[in-house]
């Protein structure tokens, strides 16, 4: 929900068996769902922290025919256009772990960023920060001397940002000179909400919870705004502008699921915008056509009583300008977690299961059965008009975005580790190159010929 966590809480460590591997295709315990934990500011307020804020990405492209539980895809569809791909791109897999002095900090927010179509970020689950070739998976460099909280933050003109993270449990936004890996400057934030770059800067919490905060590329305050008394504001980024989720905090410290005001800042200097009160539980889904979009959930008790999937029965659209609502009601309720992509929200199920809905009617587009469980958010290739997929041992998979229908899916990796279980998979496209996180390990295929896989 617009949940002023996206710094998920520390999981058990994993550890990788030297020749074993464990139940294939990713039938693990259901994905990501509302959690919900105390966090005590540094102004001793503690805060109740539910779920994650979903942002929208997209990337690039894919094709070739296989279908059932095919362990590989075919070769090159002959109408198919050659994959786009780093110069010297070949299938790699890389091991990210490190050994780092004390206990291995694992978290859920592992991954990579890309950049420039030739580079990867890629932090979190018990690896410190690391440059890869895209093209070859060479670690190029590596920044910290622990695991840090999540994977970067995203990477600007040059300048890669991450969070540090102290055993004390302070926390800050570091800018690093991405070809050097040298630390430019670095600006203390809070312990639990996200930072997020927009168009004019990055935008933080003070640690105090007290303020939003922008700093610039050279680590100087842009401005700051006063969250509303009483409550708690969330960081967001959507469209490219800053923006923030505030909801009451209770007499106790605890900040409640809504319902939430939502501010707009101007990118300039930080002036506020109240906007509109968003109802309870109320899930940030992105931006289309400039807009903030929300997902509206059935709210009634049994609903959360029986486990941590919420039907989510309609969309709301916010004018940034106006702060007018549309309300698109969607014609049967949807369960699974959303990523908005290019005009259309896909909703992913732990069962597999993917809906497609249009942003702009809440028309129901397709919904297909995969059969594989844990899967990623999808990414997009409009080069090939198909989705991508990973799951928590490395299985990929293909829809075409036109019907749902499976293009292609490739076995799992050999050996993931059991770290692998522990952290959501992530995709992203560099180029045309799919890369795929499992665990502590990334990897690459092309995706006109995706049973070409990556040694061991």
């Amino acid at each position: 929900a617009p949940r002023p966590d996206a710094q998920p809480a520390p999981q058990p460590s994993g550890s990788r068996p030297s020749g074993s591997r464990p139940p294939d295709p990713g039938r693990t315990a259901p994905r990501r769902g509302a959690r919900r934990r105390l966090v005590v500011t540094s102004a001793g307020v503690a805060l109740a922290v539910t779920g994650l804020t979903v942002a929208a990405a997209v990337f690039a492209p894919d094709m070739t025919k296989s279908s059932g539980d095919a362990s590989a895809a075919s070769g090159t569809a002959p109408s198919q256009k050659p994959a786009s791909l780093p110069e010297g791109w070949k299938p790699w897999r890389t091991d990210l772990r490190v050994e780092t002095e004390g206990p291995p900090l694992v978290y859920q927010q592992s991954g990579c960023v890309p950049d420039n179509g030739r580079t990867l970020y890629c932090g979190g689950n018990g690896f410190t920060i690391a440059k890869v070739d895209a093209a070859t998976g060479r670690v190029l460099w590596r920044w910290g001397t622990r695991p840090q909280a999540a994977r970067p933050i995203g990477v600007r003109d040059g300048i890669a940002y991450a969070y540090k993270a102290s055993e004390d449990g302070h926390r800050w936004v570091v800018a690093l000179n991405a070809a050097t890996k040298r630390q430019r400057w670095e600006q203390r934030i809070n312990g639990s909400a996200p930072a997020q770059l927009f168009r004019g800067g990055v935008l933080t919490l003070s640690p105090d919870g007290n303020q939003l905060v922008a700093y610039g590329t050279s680590g100087e305050r842009l401005w700051q705004s006063p969250a509303p008394q009483g409550t708690y504001c969330e960081p967001t980024v959507l469209g490219g502008e800053p923006y923030g989720l505030c909801s009451p905090v209770t007499s106790n410290g605890l900040a409640t699921e809504g319902p939430y005001e939502l501010l707009r800042f101007d990118a300039s200097d930080g002036k506020q915008h109240e906007l509109t009160t968003l109802p309870k539980k109320t899930l940030t889904i992105g931006a289309a056509t400039g807009k903030p979009l929300f997902l509206i959930p059935q709210t009634a008790k049994e609903v959360y009583d029986s486990g941590y999937e919420r039907p989510y029965t309609s969309m709301l659209r916010v004018d940034p300008s106006t702060g007018e609502t549309k309300r698109i009601p969607l014609r049967r309720p949807v369960l699974g977690e959303p990523s908005l992509l290019h005009g259309v929200v896909y909703f992913v199920r732990a069962n597999g299961t993917v809906t497609a809905v249009s942003a702009d009617s809440g028309r129901e587009l397709w919904q297909r059965s995969t059969e594989t469980e844990s899967l990623s958010a999808p990414v997009l290739s409009r080069r090939y008009g198909q989705l991508y997929f990973s799951n928590r041992f490395g299985r990929l998979l293909a829809l075409n975005v036109d019907d749902g229908t499976e293009a292609w899916r490739t076995a799992a990796l050999d050996n993931p580790g059991t770290a692998a279980q522990d952290t959501e998979p992530r995709v992203v496209l560099v180029q045309d190159a799919i890369v795929g996180t499992a665990g502590d390990t990334a990897f690459s295929v092309r995706p006109d010929r995706p049973s070409a896989r990556p040694p061991s």
